[in-house]
C-alpha cells in the first residue's frame, strides 16, 4: 500500500487568539494543499492495485477552542477553553464533512475541538421526561468519574490511583491556580450533582464525507482551566468496534485498524485482565495497523501503541519536535514535501509505501 500522510505543523499553544473562523480557514488550506499534492503524484505514486486509503491528514490538540483576547495566546488558568455546542454542531462539523466529501479515500482528523454538551437534554428522548434523561446523564457521567480510579498516572511504577488521587501529577499545578486542593475524582463527582456542563476535548475522524469516529479525550490536565464547578470533564473509557468492547480509542476504516489518543492519554495507564496486569492506556485490546497522536506537546512513545506487524504511529502536535512517522525497529522517517500554510504553519506531507 501507497500512503500520503500530512502533519499540519500549527503551534495550537500559540495561536489561541486567532478567531476560531481563521483557524477553520487555515486548516482547510492545508486540507486542500495535501490533497492537490496527492494528486499531483499521478501514476508516479499510484498503481491500479492501491485501492482504498491514499491519504491521512492530521492537524494537532486544541486546533478549535474558545478565541482569546487581548494579548493571551494560550489559555491558561481562570480563562474559559471550551466552544458551545452549538457553534461545534453548525459551524465546524459541516465544513470537516465537506473537506472530507471533496477529498475522497483520505481519513482526515483537523485536530481536536475543547466543546462543551449541556447535561439538560433538549428532548426527553426515551425518557419519561426531560428531567429523567438528565438524571440519567448525571448518573451515567458520574459512573464514567468513579472508573476513572483504574487508571494510573505513572504505569511504570504501578503508582496507586484512586478516587481521592488528584487526576495528574501536582507537579504540575500551574503557577495561576492557587485553589488548596487539586481536582480530584471525587471532587469532579461531587461538582456533577449540580453542574449545567460537560467539557470534552474530541478528535472527530472523517473519511469520504462521513464522520467515521470520535474520539474524547481521557486524560485530564486542566482540561477545564476555570476556577468553576459548573463544568466538569468526564473522561471517556471505552470503544466498540463491530459491537465488541476493545478498548478506549479504536476503530476500522477503508480495511484498517486504527488507534487513536490524544496528549495526557499516552502517560496513563490500565489495570487490566483478570490478573490486573498494568498496561499503557492506549495499548489497544486488539493491534491497529496506524496509530495517531494529537497532542499539544508530548514526544511519541511507540511503547504505548499495540501496533500489527508492519504498522506505524503518527504524531501530530503543536510543538514541532513532537511530530513525526515512527516504526517499530526503523530510524527516523523525514517528509518528502513541506509546504507553508498562510505564512503561520508547515504541511509536511510524508510519501510511504508501506
Amino acid at each position: 500500500m501507497r500512503i500520503i500522510v500530512g502533519l499540519f505543523k500549527l503551534n495550537t499553544q500559540a495561536t489561541q487568539n486567532f478567531s476560531v473562523a481563521t483557524r477553520l480557514n487555515v486548516v482547510k488550506e492545508a486540507v486542500e494543499a495535501h490533497k492537490h499534492y496527492t494528486e499531483s503524484q499521478g501514476t508516479a505514486f499510484w498503481k491500479p492495485e492501491y485501492a482504498g486509503l491514499r491519504a491521512i491528514f492530521l492537524a494537532p490538540e486544541y486546533c478549535f477552542a474558545r478565541s482569546l483576547s487581548g494579548d493571551n495566546v494560550d489559555h491558561e488558568f481562570g480563562m474559559r477553553r471550551q466552544m458551545e455546542e452549538d457553534y461545534v454542531k453548525n459551524n465546524l462539523r459541516p465544513v470537516f464533512e465537506s473537506l472530507s466529501s471533496k477529498f475522497q479515500n483520505a481519513l482526515i482528523v483537523p485536530g481536536t475541538v475543547a466543546w462543551r454538551k449541556s447535561i439538560v437534554p433538549a428532548k426527553k428522548g426515551k425518557h419519561a421526561s426531560v428531567h429523567a434523561a438528565e438524571q440519567h446523564r448525571r448518573e451515567k457521567y458520574g459512573a464514567r468519574i468513579l472508573n476513572a480510579s483504574d487508571i494510573s498516572m505513572e504505569y511504570k511504577n504501578n503508582a496507586p490511583f484512586d478516587v481521592f488521587t488528584p487526576v495528574f501529577p501536582t507537579d504540575f499545578v500551574k503557577d495561576k491556580d492557587t485553589r488548596a486542593n487539586p481536582t480530584t475524582p471525587a471532587s469532579k463527582y461531587l461538582a456533577l450533582q449540580t453542574a449545567h456542563y460537560i467539557a470534552k476535548n474530541t478528535a472527530h475522524c472523517y473519511y469520504n464525507g462521513s464522520c467515521v469516529y470520535k474520539y474524547n479525550k481521557i486524560g485530564d490536565f486542566y482540561e477545564v482551566c476555570e476556577d468553576t464547578t459548573d463544568t466538569v470533564n468526564v473522561p471517556n473509557r471505552e470503544s466498540k468496534v463491530s459491537g465488541v468492547t476493545v478498548g478506549a480509542g479504536r476503530f476500522h476504516v477503508a480495511g484498517l485498524d486504527f488507534g487513536i489518543s490524544i496528549c495526557y492519554d499516552q502517560s496513563l495507564s490500565v489495570n487490566s485482565g483478570p490478573v490486573h496486569v498494568t498496561e499503557p492506556l492506549q495499548t489497544t485490546a486488539a493491534p491497529v495497523n496506524v496509530h495517531i497522536l494529537l497532542s499539544a506537546s508530548i514526544p511519541p512513545d511507540l511503547g504505548s501503541a499495540n501496533l500489527k506487524p508492519g504498522g506505524f504511529m503518527a504524531s501530530c502536535s503543536s510543538a514541532d519536535d513532537c511530530n513525526g512517522i515512527l516504526v517499530p525497529g526503523a530510524g527516523p522517517f523525514f517528509p518528502t514535501h513541506s509546504i507553508p500554510i498562510s505564512g503561520i504553519a508547515d504541511l509536511d506531507l510524508y510519501k510511504l509505501d508501506w
